[in-house]
């Protein structure tokens, strides 16, 4: 036993390949004993070795038959391997032998609302609502508060006026804000919607553990950084198989609705919003250079580049995408755009816009489950809309050929042309199946999983205008 506890304490400190020797340590002694199979489970997850954590993972189950978390981590795997309804499968096998477990309900309901099952999701949420309450059942009031008709929603409140008090965690609270404001909103309450909208947002604020002013130096590097010496440098001539494509922008400009209509193409793919670039390649040039990003990109030689687009390679095989071009749409990698023309000079970088009141409104009325400052402030996120302004600014003129802008507002108005010319900045051709980017039931775990779930339609370009006084008056106020 004190070797298996040791084991876990070191998987804790993240010391993996010592917690991994002293796992099989106790499997030799215990080839059936199920912690150690999970630990090794936990360990290949972390390592992104998937099919050797199913391994670990199923055996872990079979000798842990009452541990739910087991179970999750399985389905966690099957979801990266690209198999969903293996997924599906275990998860719902752990809510038939933990019925009344608020905590699967959740975990399964978010898997449907995840694959685009929302009927199926609120049904999960629903049931979980009868187990014995926790704090999980404020997340599912919240989710339910966005899926039900404004009929249903008064009894949604009261029960969650039912938990007011027993749980004091922050996040609790935040997320309780939330679904209070979001209900509200449905309602046709736009003051109280937006009263509770502060209550939570400012809740998540005192969070933070920094504000957005501090990022301004960072920026200001990468303007000195990536200038046009910068770009004038001779580029290596790259043979690839695929076009990386990147859709940047700030958060909440429709990234996910293009990602997803975009994957109906016959030829595209998507990573996601992959981190690879920030995670794994910048690490690895600021080891190597040693020196700081972004200034590490000044002494990129050619094995250094070669090696990074192995590791974003290899990125791509994990995610099992195959197709010709490759999206990654993670928002923030417009700070990367300089990093990404050197490893992939033939790179597409697709930036979306958004009208500022209504983006701003749209961050600000949701839940991002980061604590950081912009997401919760709307003059946080003033002034982060403004730093990102400055960037693309910037790249644009240096990178004519490799970035092409698009304002939501019209992929929304005018969907249709607006794809055609976004695949033609892409070399691809134009395929009607891209409008049934709704039907699809591919993984979508951004704040957007319902709304790309329905057909297109103009009212969030609109949603923001019953808060309009009030967002001025916030803006104003926080500036004074």
């Amino acid at each position: 036993m004190l070797l298996l506890d040791r084991a876990t304490e070191l998987l804790l400190e993240n010391r993996l390949r010592e917690a991994e020797f002293m796992f099989k340590q106790v499997l030799k002694q215990n080839p059936q004993n199920g912690k150690a199979l999970f630990g090794l489970g936990r360990i290949c997850m972390r390592l992104e070795q998937y099919d050797n954590a199913i391994y670990y993972l199923k055996r872990a189950c079979e000798h842990l038959p009452k541990m739910l978390d087991p179970l999750y981590a399985l389905a966690d795997a099957f979801i990266a391997v690209g198999s969903p309804v293996d997924a599906k499968t275990v998860l719902e096998y752990a809510l038939s032998v933990a019925k009344h477990n608020a905590q699967i309900h959740y975990h399964l309901g978010q898997f449907y609302l995840d694959h685009g099952f929302i009927d199926n999701a609120q049904q999960v949420f629903d049931k979980g609502l009868e187990c014995p309450p926790s704090g999980v059942s404020i997340f599912m009031i919240f989710e339910l508060m966005q899926l039900k008709p404004p009929s249903e929603i008064p009894a949604l409140m009261q029960r969650l006026e039912e938990y007011q008090g027993k749980y004091e965690h922050p996040k609790f609270q935040i997320i309780a804000n939330h679904a209070m404001a979001t209900g509200h909103q449905a309602l046709g309450e736009n003051q109280k919607a937006f009263e509770f909208y502060e209550k939570a947002n400012d809740l998540q604020l005192a969070q933070c553990e920094f504000r957005t002013a501090d990022m301004q130096p960072f920026f200001n590097r990468v303007l000195n950084t990536f200038n046009w010496d910068f770009f004038d440098r001779p580029t290596d001539k790259v043979q690839s198989t695929f076009t990386p494509v990147f859709i940047v922008g700030l958060p909440r400009t429709g990234s996910t609705l293009l990602e997803q209509i975009l994957t109906q193409h016959s030829q595209v793919g998507s990573m996601g919003e992959s981190t690879v670039i920030s995670e794994k390649i910048v690490p690895y040039l600021e080891m190597r250079t040693e020196r700081h990003f972004p200034e590490c990109a000044l002494e990129l030689s050619t094995s250094m580049l070669d090696y990074c687009r192995n590791v974003y390679v290899d990125e791509i095989k994990k995610h099992r995408v195959q197709e010709e071009v490759v999206l990654n749409k993670l928002p923030s990698n417009f700070q990367n755009i300089g990093l990404i023309y050197k490893i992939f000079p033939q790179a597409r970088v697709i930036h979306l816009t958004r009208d500022f009141m209504a983006n701003a409104w749209s961050v600000y009325s949701n839940h991002f489950a980061e604590n950081e400052p912009y997401f919760c402030s709307l003059t946080e996120y003033q002034h982060y809309a403004s730093m990102e302004e400055q960037v693309m600014t910037h790249f644009k003129p240096l990178l004519k050929r490799n970035i092409y802008t698009a304002s939501y507002e019209s992929l929304i108005k005018d969907p249709e042309r607006t794809v055609q010319k976004i695949l033609n900045f892409i070399y691809l051709k134009y395929e009607p199946e891209c409008m049934e980017f709704h039907k699809s039931r591919s993984k979508v775990e951004t704040l957007s999983k319902t709304q790309v779930r329905q057909p297109l339609h103009e009212r969030s370009l609109k949603r923001w205008q019953a808060f309009e006084g009030m967002i001025e008056k916030a803006l104003n106020n926080e500036q004074g």
